[in-house]
């Protein structure tokens, strides 16, 4: 439900179905690790994979949404310790890191905070290309760097 005083203008985050891919997969990891009662390694590392794809599936689908961006504007950013709320005046710089690996190109959302932390957004956090949302945090009042 929308805060009144403060209103939802856009949300960026990971699509729903690719949570449950996730939690699904370790589901499916879980019971092959038990089909191999036979071969403890195999169902040692099987059970490891297992883990860590469902602690991705569970923080994908309890981070939700990633970002928030409301009136005001103040950019709402969820993380595991809790929504932390961030106005312009908070944020140095917004900008876009285009790294290059192999034949693939990528982009992700860099928001530096002046405690020399940065927070860093790729396509799967904000399930869009980070550019939209740049463009979106510009046209908010956030200062964007090309």
């Amino acid at each position: 439900m929308d805060n009144p005083v403060n209103p939802v203008h856009k949300t960026w985050t990971t699509p729903v179905a690719a949570g449950v891919v996730l939690v699904v997969g370790g589901v499916a990891l879980i019971a092959a690790a038990a089909a191999s009662y036979a071969d403890p390694p195999a169902m040692t590392f099987i059970g490891i994979a297992a883990l860590i794809v469902l602690a991705v599936g569970a923080v994908t689908l309890i981070r939700r949404p990633r970002l928030v961006l409301t009136t005001g504007p103040t950019l709402i950013v969820k993380t595991l310790r809790g929504p932390m709320e961030l106005t312009p005046d908070d944020i140095e710089r917004v900008s876009i890191l285009k790294t290059r690996r192999l034949a693939a190109r990528g982009r992700q959302l860099v928001i530096d905070l002046p405690d020399d932390r940065l927070l860093i957004f790729g396509r799967w956090d904000l399930g869009v290309d980070p550019t939209v949302v740049a463009g979106e945090l510009r046209t908010a009042g956030f200062r964007v760097d090309d």
